[in-house]
């Protein structure tokens, strides 16, 4: 089939401008293209740059949160550290209270062989009493004291595992982001994770990711201000129990020494007593002796009285006179009677003085010995124990660590 010549040049025309159509588009598409890769790589180097930098200040502030946990862990172990250090004074100190109250029980039990009169709920007895319910007190006090300690290191050891588990999900935490922050587009390891974008990440915001940390250090800063108050608390309750049973164990030696100085006063006195009843015995024995010789001596003289009177009642008649010799025989025989009377009244009231001096000397010598074992207990047995007081404190106040 043949063409004529206009359809030739119009076919030539259509492809012409069809060409010309299709290069116009295409320049427009190029250039579209052109304006879109640059925009695009220009977007993306500045969002990857930006996911840099973002990154670059996550770890600037995860490095510093971990400093501060960092910083507050190892103060807290520290502090912790000078806890169970004060711990052990404190252990240290309730094992010498017992110490004066062995000493106080073995003196009220070595005054409980005190016998007699001396057996007395004297002046060193209560003050044994009350100085053994100090020291009771005070073990009370620091058992207490000892069992908030105890609490307090736990509560440390408590917070030091927030501490420390905080600074382990930092550590990962930033060597993660560390690596993100290496990554580049020529990495080895990076390829295509799709819907990662959609994983939920709900963990937490940075206000409460920053808020947990900072609620962690101020916890182990409050739990540190409480420890060292409780350090100084006990250094106090230590020092304090050690000047208050000093006072204590004091005045009971001043009730001893007091105890003793009377006991011997009265051991002294009855010492004298004695000799002077001894002595005032050996009198009355001798003025005894001589009674009966008195009494003795006047037998004779009444025999012979007696018997003259007997001798003359045998005149005859008229001779029996009641005459002056007679007379007198009777009133002398009467006087002497009286006086053996008198004598022998006499020496029965000596022998009943004398058995009442006896009973004395016995109950003197018995009282001194009472007094000699009362010296023996409190002067030899307590008072030796007692010279210096067994309780030795090894606290010392430390500065407090910030």
């Amino acid at each position: 089939m043949s063409h004529t010549h206009e359809e030739w040049s119009e076919s030539n025309i259509n492809h012409y401008q069809s060409a010309h159509s299709s290069r116009t588009k295409s320049e427009r598409i190029r250039n579209e293209a052109d304006t879109l890769m640059a925009n695009c790589s220009s977007k993306t180097q500045r969002s990857q740059q930006e996911a840099n930098n973002r990154l670059g200040s996550r770890i600037e502030d995860c490095n510093s949160w971990r400093a501060d946990l960092q910083t507050e862990l190892d103060n807290n172990i520290r502090e912790n550290g000078l806890l169970k250090e004060t711990k052990s004074e404190l252990e240290h100190a309730i094992a010498e209270t017992e110490r004066p109250l062995r000493i106080n029980m073995e003196c009220i039990k070595n005054r409980e062989a005190r016998i007699s009169i001396d057996l007395v709920k004297d002046e060193v007895e209560n003050s044994l009493e009350r100085e053994v319910e100090n020291i009771k007190t005070y073990q009370q006090r620091m058992q207490k004291m000892l069992a908030k300690v105890n609490q307090q290191i736990e509560t440390n050891h408590s917070m030091q595992d927030k501490l420390h588990g905080d600074l382990e999900h930092k550590d990962m935490a930033l060597e993660i982001d560390r690596d993100c922050h290496e990554m580049h587009n020529d990495a080895i390891d990076i390829k295509h994770h799709d819907g990662v974008e959609e994983e939920d990440v709900s963990g937490s915001v940075p206000q409460s990711w920053a808020k947990f940390s900072k609620n962690n250090v101020e916890e182990s800063q409050a739990g540190r201000a409480a420890t060292r108050q409780l350090r100084y608390d006990v250094n106090n309750l230590i020092n304090n129990a050690a000047s208050d049973m000093s006072v204590h164990w004091n005045k009971t030696n001043r009730a001893f020494t007091d105890r003793i100085s009377e006991t011997q006063d009265a051991h002294r006195n009855l010492k004298s007593n004695l000799i002077l009843t001894k002595n005032e015995i050996n009198d009355l024995e001798k003025c005894i002796d001589r009674l009966k010789i008195s009494v003795g001596s006047i037998h004779p003289p009444l025999k012979v009285a007696q018997s003259r009177l007997k001798k003359r009642l045998r005149r005859p008649d008229v001779e029996l006179c009641n005459d002056e010799p007679h007379r007198h025989l009777t009133m002398e025989v009467k006087e002497l009677q009286e006086s053996i009377r008198l004598l022998e009244n006499k020496l029965a009231e000596s022998n009943n003085a004398l058995a009442d001096l006896m009973k004395n000397k016995e109950r003197l010598e018995q009282n001194i010995r009472v007094k000699k074992n009362s010296l023996l207990i409190d002067q030899q047995k307590c008072i030796t124990m007692r010279r210096h007081f067994p309780f030795m404190v090894i606290s010392t106040i430390r500065e407090p660590f910030f």
